[in-house]
């Protein structure tokens, strides 16, 4: 009939719907699994870089620490105390000029004492130090030494002649203090007491004792100025006097040493120099 719609045709179309969303349903079941992982973007894959600190820099003068002379002190200006008798100074130490005695000079200090220790620190210090022979790692004695100027110190008499001990220290003074007022009287001490060294190291510069002659002292006229109780004698191979002399005072005492004397000794008498 007309406008009845036929029952088994409605249950075709229904089983059909039917089909059709179990199909859709399987397709988009299986699509689920089928997405691509997501992939990390350029930026996250490189390594974050990492902040470095700057060096340190206590004084804040744009010198770190580890390369800051005075890490302490912004002038990289360090100073000395020294207490010269009556009044007290404080010896500027420029790393680029030196220390600044100028000052503790003017005044003529004759004794001066450093407070504390000085470690040899800067570039002119560690020179000094190393020219003075010292084993301490101390340069106190070194400033003292500058701080001073005593024109009547032994260093500056007219014949005075420095020790090896003596020349050593000195060196180092003069290197801490090259324009020091009596430099030039320490460097003559100092030349006399080089050349006293080189005729000591040749056996013609001796004090008192006993000598073999030709390897422990070289024959020649000798002399001593000055004596008092003054006894030598020239000796054999057995031993015996082949001359000798006593005197209990005299400005100046005389003896030949001869090539063929087997030793010589001397008592009281000081220090025997060539003629």
């Amino acid at each position: 009939m007309p406008g009845v719609i036929d029952r088994q045709q409605t249950a075709t179309v229904t089983k059909r719907h039917h089909l059709l969303a179990a199909a859709l349903t399987v397709t988009l079941a299986g699509c689920g699994n089928t997405e691509p992982a997501a992939q990390p973007s350029p930026a996250a894959s490189r390594p974050s870089a990492v902040a470095t600190a700057p060096p340190a820099d206590r004084d804040n003068d744009g010198i770190p620490n580890t390369a800051d002379l005075f890490p302490d002190d912004p002038t990289n200006i360090r100073r000395v105390v020294l207490d010269c008798g009556p009044a007290r100074y404080a010896v500027l130490i420029d790393p680029n000029k030196g220390p600044d005695f100028t000052q503790i000079w003017s005044a003529k200090a004759s004794s001066c004492d450093a407070d504390t220790a000085v470690t040899p620190t800067t570039p002119l210090e560690q020179q000094a130090y190393k020219a003075s022979g010292y084993i301490d790692n101390d340069v106190e004695t070194l400033y003292t030494i500058c701080a001073e100027n005593d024109p009547t110190e032994m260093y500056t008499e007219e014949e005075y002649a420095a020790s090896v001990e003596q020349i050593a220290e000195l060196t180092g003074a003069l290197t801490l203090c090259p324009k020091h007022p009596l430099g030039a009287r320490w460097k003559q001490a100092i030349a006399r007491g080089s050349a006293d060294a080189k005729l000591t190291k040749e056996g013609r510069l001796f004090a008192d004792g006993t000598y073999l002659v030709g390897s422990e002292i070289k024959p020649g006229t000798y002399v001593v100025t000055d004596v008092k109780g003054c006894y030598w004698e020239r000796q054999n191979r057995d031993g015996g006097t082949i001359d000798n002399y006593f005197t209990a005072g005299a400005r100046r005492v005389q003896v030949t040493i001869r090539s063929t004397d087997y030793a010589f000794h001397a008592e009281g008498c000081g220090e025997w120099r060539p003629k």
